[in-house]
């Protein structure tokens, strides 16, 4: 009965953590969603969602360094981890920073773009 009893909380402390990931990733993709879909700038609106990105790269920049280090120093040494978590790790890290680069890039684009119609930061 003990060991059925640990084997349960194991189980829901895992549901948790991934819930709280996919929460904290719901939430970055909600600080993130102007960024990928504004194409224009109005100066007004320009702080609102500078902040706003800012703090969704921020979040995306620190899930990025979770994740590698998730992949270079795992916490259960004795054990091997599998090929496939090592790969789609890898293929997780790469598609995160992907995702970095594209936002900063949209942010250095948007800021050209309204450069024309005056600064956006000030």
């Amino acid at each position: 009965m003990n060991g059925s009893s640990a084997s349960s909380t194991s189980t829901l402390r895992k549901w948790g953590r991934t819930a709280a990931l996919i929460l904290v990733w719901l939430f970055t993709a909600w600080l993130l969603y102007p960024l990928i879909f504004i194409e224009t700038v109005k100066l007004q609106d320009a702080t609102k969602f500078f902040y706003r990105s800012a703090l969704g790269i921020i979040l995306m920049i620190i899930l990025f360094g979770k994740t590698l280090f998730d992949l270079f120093f795992p916490l259960d040494t004795p054990r091997k981890k599998s090929a496939l978590q090592v790969i789609f790790l890898t293929v997780y890290a790469l598609l995160m920073a992907g995702g970095i680069i594209l936002m900063l890039m949209r942010i250095l684009l948007l800021y050209l773009k309204s450069d024309s119609e005056g600064s956006l930061f000030y």
